[in-house]
């Protein structure tokens, strides 16, 4: 038996992350079997049932040939080829040594697989990411400086006491600290307003990615690959099959997808879920560009004003956040160049969205040139 879990991340400079579960109906065991254990179904039919659904329980699914999509297929489009599928059902029993697959190596998959070595239950974390795992924890160091940013999330906070006994251990094992920096709202014309220090902001010591790194160093049932993105999510004779362009990757008796939406999209449209899929219609994300910017000097400050380390930048159109990672990481008195993130807001990044894939072409064509 299989079953599937979405995380669905918010966009924010926290890159908080939530966990929704399918519920799963246990059957009752008939008097007349044997068996000790109850055998338990993925049921997520739709209120109108196609009795000609497929079971993928015995035989190899089958779908009908359809052109593949060209690169940059909206989401809307995806999303109206999903919701066409004929829904899946997993009628075998779950194995009692489960293998669960995590699409995804940012905060909800790391502590999603932390979580369950700590049930004794094995997993295998995707992730695409080359310079290591962390997802919207990213840290990048320019060499030979160093220059050091975090160019994605800039903190986190603690509002769940679970999460909280996690952080308290990292805390005692010296892996985060409290941002004591002086952070606040920046308005048009240099005026700084800080915010009253009450809600903690916690950081990675040495720039969050090194968080990333270490929440699975001491486990031994967690396999990460990477680079790795997988590219197909299909239900066969009672297991999920991922493969990345047609390389298979394995199978799984539980898939949890801890990716952005989009990706999340395009895993859906061949999973036989099309109730989750819509589920992700309701999913809004925004598109943002990041600037990293090392200055020799400190950054002007008007006289008399507060000097400030993380600033949510108001009234400008193209920019939302400033963050000096050198005075966050390394302290205020280091001599090494002031590192600096900048976030555009929301509506610049979607007036200015690039696909990556351009990106990366563009980028490799200027470092071929130089």
């Amino acid at each position: 038996m299989a079953t599937l879990v979405h995380s669905i991340p918010s966009i924010s400079f926290l890159s908080s992350l939530t966990l929704q579960p399918l519920k799963i109906k246990t059957h009752k065991k008939s008097p007349s079997t044997s068996r000790s254990e109850p055998i338990k179904t993925l049921t997520c039919s739709t209120s109108k049932p196609n009795n000609k659904s497929p079971t993928m329980d015995g035989r190899k699914p089958t779908s009908k040939k359809t052109r593949k999509s060209s690169y940059g297929t909206s989401r809307r489009s995806v999303l109206k080829k999903t919701f066409i599928q004929e829904q899946v059902t997993f009628t075998s029993q779950l194995s009692s040594d489960p293998h669960v697959g995590i699409i995804g190596g940012g905060m909800a998959g790391l502590l999603c697989a932390l979580s369950l070595e700590k049930r004794g239950v094995k997993s295998t974390v995707f992730d695409t990411g080359i310079h290591g795992l962390g997802g919207r924890m990213g840290t990048r160091v320019i060499d030979p400086q160093p220059l050091i940013f975090d160019h994605a999330a800039q903190f986190f906070t603690v509002s769940d006491p679970r999460f909280s006994e996690l952080v308290d251990d990292w805390l005692e094992k010296g892996l985060v600290r409290q941002w004591q920096g002086i952070i606040g709202e920046l308005e048009v014309g240099g005026r700084f307003l800080p915010f009253p220090s009450s809600t903690p902001r916690y950081i990675s010591v040495n720039g969050m990615r090194s968080l990333a790194d270490s929440i699975l160093s001491q486990t031994c049932m967690v396999n990460v690959v990477r680079p790795c993105w997988i590219s197909k999510l299909e239900p066969f004779n009672g297991m999920w099959h991922l493969s990345e362009n047609g390389k298979p990757c394995g199978q799984f008796d539980i898939i949890v997808i801890a990716h952005n939406g989009k990706c999340a999209n395009r895993l859906l449209a061949s999973s036989g879920l099309p109730l989750i899929a819509r589920q992700m219609k309701t999913l809004g994300l925004s598109s943002i560009w990041a600037l990293l910017a090392a200055f020799e000097d400190p950054l002007p400050i008007p006289t008399g004003a507060t000097p400030f380390e993380g600033a949510f930048v108001k009234g400008v159109d193209s920019l939302s956040w400033m963050g000096n990672n050198s005075a966050k990481l390394l302290g205020s008195k280091t001599n090494s160049p002031h590192c600096w993130t900048f976030f555009s807001t929301a509506a610049y990044g979607k007036r200015n969205k690039v696909p990556q894939v351009r990106l990366f072409y563009f980028f490799s064509s200027i470092r071929k040139s130089a």
